[in-house]
């Protein structure tokens, strides 16, 4: 059993550190080939599932995820033409108005196939989530996988860098080169050609650092001041300062990607953290030290990434950014498909029908998770899909609130506080529709599972 754990934690961690390449595993080849990989981790972990885990709301959940799975069958299923009308009458006047294409049958989703793509990949990643959260993990076995997400993060930041010097951010394994006038060569993209959705990987991935930090300090141990901590930490280990520099290189990273949806995720996220933190270690005196830590940390990476950062905030305008255009028609989308959607996975060719952009510009994603989600999935299929998140969510913060042992909820604000940043950041772009993103997302919901349920004695 151990051997077999340490395969499967030697997979999961090369899938940490191959997700972001390229560009977050998106594209026709590297998407389905990424998927592929999580399904074959998922089926070799499958045989080495050890523990029962007792999840608060577990059949709750269970239904919902089974109600989800139906929806998504109901939107793919064959409907006749006069049913279609009175289910999605939307839908039934698209098809009409497709010349020698209309048949006596057709499901709810505008385009079948992409809904197929979907149910796919949300079946392979709720595995992927299901079998994860029942390997019997040792702490240290959590924490090293921890480790190597920071340490894959790590990696990108000074990739980024080094491409942000460079001046070509394709220079790494794609030698493309990108003309002046490209916006995004201003700013950190990392491997995965996005700002936004690199910053997105980083925001959820620095608390889980903030989090091994104050491990390492024994933040809730009593006797000792935060200040007498780290004094006591940095002489015991001459090379623990570096610890320190780690969130600021991070934060640097978020800072030069000028998104401001994820700056500002990242100070929300700071303030979360350290609100929980003072919460479970209540006194002035720590919460002052805290906000001086955390503002501290902000104020370094602000210094170093404001100069191109300011620009971008400076020169907002409403007017002309996209995600502002598109979700009023976003919107539209959502009155003509009101119950049921468009089909999931279907909104890069149902946007196109109520694309205003005299230009007939095709746009692939609303900017916005949640009215992407409400756009595809309708008010039912999206109130199945937030509703199976949140219950997970909800179970990992109530477990972890009854738990007591320090170090499970020192961790557990890193995993808290990760998955605010994943959600709050979402309602600004659709980074949770990047591969690499979303494997992050569930393995944190899985490690969030694995932490709370673990085992009272947490040193074994």
């Amino acid at each position: 059993m151990k051997n077999d754990n340490r395969i499967i934690s030697i997979f999961l961690k090369t899938l940490i550190l191959l997700s972001p390449l390229p560009f977050g595993c998106v594209g026709r080849v590297f998407s389905p080939l990424f998927t592929i990989f999580v399904l074959v981790l998922s089926f070799i972990a499958v045989g080495q599932r050890g523990k029962t885990v007792q999840i608060s709301a577990k059949k709750k959940i269970r239904y919902v995820l089974i109600a989800f799975l139906g929806f998504l069958v109901f939107q793919l299923l064959p409907l006749p033409i006069f049913l279609l009308k009175l289910v999605s009458p939307a839908t039934a006047y698209h098809i009409s108005q497709l010349k020698d294409q209309v048949t006596g049958f057709h499901p709810i989703s505008l385009v079948p196939f992409e809904t197929l793509v979907f149910g796919f990949r949300f079946l392979v990643f709720a595995l992927f989530f299901w079998v994860l959260i029942q390997v019997p993990f040792k702490k240290r076995e959590i924490i090293s996988i921890l480790k190597v997400l920071i340490l894959s993060s790590l990696l990108q930041v000074i990739l980024g860098l080094l491409k942000y010097i460079h001046g070509n951010r394709y220079f790494f394994l794609f030698f493309h080169e990108v003309k002046e006038s490209d916006p995004l060569v201003k700013y950190l993209t990392g491997t995965l050609g996005n700002p936004n959705h690199f910053a997105f990987y980083l925001e959820m991935i620095l608390p889980l650092f903030l989090a091994l930090l104050f491990l390492k300090l024994r933040f809730l141990e009593a006797g000792k001041s935060l200040r007498e901590k780290i004094i006591s930490t940095v002489d015991k280990n001459k090379w623990l300062f570096l610890y320190f520099a780690v969130p600021v290189l991070l934060g640097v990273g978020i800072i030069l990607t000028g998104s401001r949806a994820g700056i500002i995720t990242m100070v929300l996220s700071f303030l979360i953290f350290a609100q929980l933190a003072v919460f479970l270690k209540q006194g002035k005196t720590t919460r002052n030290r805290l906000v001086f830590f955390f503002i501290a940390i902000t104020a370094a990476a602000l210094f170093i990434g404001v100069q191109t950062t300011v620009k971008k905030f400076m020169s907002t305008s409403f007017e002309s950014q996209g995600r502002f255009l598109r979700w009023p028609a976003t919107l539209s989308m959502t009155r003509e498909f009101p119950a049921f959607g468009a089909g999931f996975g279907t909104y890069r060719y149902s946007y196109f029908l109520y694309d205003k952009d005299e230009t007939g510009k095709w746009s692939t994603h609303a900017h916005n998770d949640y009215l992407e989600t409400l756009a595809e999935g309708g008010i039912m299929g999206s109130i199945l899909f937030f509703l199976l998140i949140g219950m997970v969510s909800y179970s990992i913060i109530k477990m972890w609130w009854a738990r007591g042992h320090p170090e499970i909820k020192v961790l557990g604000i890193g995993i808290i506080t990760s998955l605010f940043a994943a959600v709050f950041h979402s309602f600004f772009d659709f980074s949770l529709r990047i591969p690499a993103n979303m494997f992050i997302f569930v393995l944190v919901l899985a490690l969030g599972i694995q932490l709370v349920t673990y085992k009272r004695d947490f040193n074994q």
